[in-house]
């Protein structure tokens, strides 16, 4: 199988704390919507369910919730 390398636009960082805070929020709604491909192209059923998935995005992004710079990659 081969792959392509396509060019990756990484977004500028926030401009402030609102921004940072709803482009999470939409990380993290996207994040959940395509877990059900996630568990499909991985076969995750036997490992995980959707639920333990998704608890463990919010933990992640949890983790990180002390942090109130925008500018912080």
């Amino acid at each position: 199988m081969a792959f392509t390398l396509r060019s990756v636009k990484v977004p500028p960082n926030s401009a402030s704390l609102d921004e940072a805070k709803s482009r999470v929020f939409n990380f993290f709604k996207s994040a959940c919507r395509s877990l059900p491909t996630v568990m499909d192209i991985y076969n995750l059923d036997e490992v995980a369910t959707i639920s333990q998935l998704r608890s463990t995005i919010a933990a992640e992004i949890r983790k990180n919730a002390h942090v109130t710079d925008p500018k912080v990659p």
